[in-house]
């Protein structure tokens, strides 16, 4: 009986299998199939091979049973298992055991661990990632030679954008380093901030992993004068993590001693000074580095120290030959743009002169207002003497108790004062008692 037209729209849709929405690579294996399984039977006769060739064929696939899952390979079957003794990988159909240097439709072995070798998980990291982070190096054997086999190359980048070799400069594994680079590994590959594995072996104070990438890596491919993002060299980068034994190794291996960065034209040297590391300055000029080298803006390292007040640096550099004329962009000189007093005495040359000998210090019971030149004395005679540079204006010496040892007069010349006072009485002192002289003037 006709039911009419018929809503699609309302029509019951049928059961979906699981994970259908999910991508082929991603789907869950499909259950077996509740039909009863075949009974067993002989198995049929090859079909011809195209070409004319006979040969075993694909076994096909039998309603009831699971096919089983394989990665495919689509390159040759290599000839590794010749063997055909092996047994066969379906016991329940009493298929005979397939020749797997001729034909085989599961994927081969050796395929199968390069599929599993190179694939990455979901941090893009391959097991070669994993194995070297750990630090398991009979795994990272393994895997570099699964790589070779596949003819896959080793500059693998997870989602960090880190290669194996980067990871093992991070961890400070020299002998993996090593392995990877003597097995192919490129030592200018860039990571996410544009540093090679030597950027990284500074950065980490790894000198270890930066003297096995530099032994192992071929002549002319370890580039030293590469930047990275910053504009910085690894010999820019060794000098800010202050690791001198990566210094000197760069040094060794013919870094540029006075390589600029392209951001604001720094030596290294200026950097060790804005670091206010005194050592690696001393370790620098101590291998040519020049110290009269100009930054962008026309400053110098002895700009840099004086500016920022490096009491020690400017020693070192004014010692090392460091122009203080120097003028930078702004017309400044090293000693206009000083703060500190004694930075300045040290640009103008005052602090190399040898010191004066020391002045005996005054005695404690003079009193602190009279200087050495107003101050009286005893001459020889036990008289008392007046230095010719005192004036009549000044006031009269006075003894320890704060009395005048002589009595003012107001009635002397503007001529110098005589070479004896007058005094009243007589001096407590070797020597004849002198009478009081007449005042000139006096009634």
């Amino acid at each position: 009986m006709d039911e009419g037209p018929v809503d699609l729209r309302t029509r019951p849709k049928a059961a979906a299998l699981p994970g259908a929405a999910l991508p082929l690579r991603k789907r869950p294996l499909r259950p077996p199939s509740p039909a009863p399984a075949a009974p067993r039977c002989a198995p049929a006769a090859p079909e011809p091979l195209p070409g004319g060739a006979s040969g075993p064929a694909a076994p096909a696939s039998r309603p009831g049973l699971a096919r089983p899952e394989a990665l495919y390979y689509q390159g040759p079957l290599l000839p590794l298992y010749p063997t055909p003794t092996m047994g066969s990988p379906f016991p329940l159909l009493s298929l005979p055991p397939p020749l797997y240097p001729m034909m085989c439709s599961m994927e081969h072995p050796l395929s199968a661990d390069i599929a599993m070798a190179t694939r990455a998980d979901e941090d893009g990291d391959t097991p070669l990632h994993i194995a070297v982070v750990q630090g398991n190096l009979p795994a990272v054997h393994r895997l570099v030679s699964l790589f070779q086999h596949g003819g896959r190359e080793l500059d693998i980048y997870n989602h960090l954008r880190q290669t194996p070799l980067h990871l093992a400069v991070i961890t400070t594994l020299p002998s993996v380093v090593r392995l990877l680079v003597m097995a192919g590994a490129s030592p200018m590959a860039l990571d996410r901030h544009g540093q090679t594995a030597a950027h990284l072996a500074c950065e980490h104070r790894s000198p270890t992993c930066l003297r096995a990438l530099l032994e192992s890596a071929a002549p002319g491919t370890v580039d030293l004068e590469a930047r990275n993002y910053d504009g910085l060299t690894a010999l820019h980068v060794a000098v800010n993590t202050e690791c001198h034994e990566a210094v000197l190794l760069l040094l060794e291996r013919g870094a540029d001693i006075d390589a600029v960065d392209i951001k604001s034209g720094r030596s290294p040297l200026i950097h060790a000074v804005e670091n206010n590391s005194l050592s690696m300055v001393q370790l620098l000029l101590q291998h040519g580095a020049n110290v009269n080298a100009q930054m962008y803006s026309g400053s110098s390292a002895l700009h840099s120290a004086s500016g920022r007040g490096l009491l020690p640096l400017v020693r070192t550099l004014v010692r090392s030959g460091a122009d203080s004329s120097l003028k930078n962009c702004h017309n400044d000189t090293p000693l206009m743009v000083a703060r500190s007093r004694r930075v300045i005495d040290i640009l103008r040359g005052k602090a190399t002169r040898p010191a004066p000998e020391s002045q005996p210090e005054p005695s404690s019971d003079r009193s602190a207002t009279t200087s050495p030149e107003s101050s009286s004395r005893l001459s020889s005679n036990g008289l008392l003497s007046a230095s010719p540079s005192s004036s009549p204006s000044q006031s009269p010496p006075k003894d320890s108790l704060g009395f005048p040892l002589a009595p003012p007069s107001f009635f002397l010349s503007p001529s110098p004062p005589p070479a004896f006072l007058p005094f009243v009485g007589v001096l407590q002192a070797p020597g004849r008692p002198v009478p009081p002289a007449q005042a000139p003037g006096g009634s």
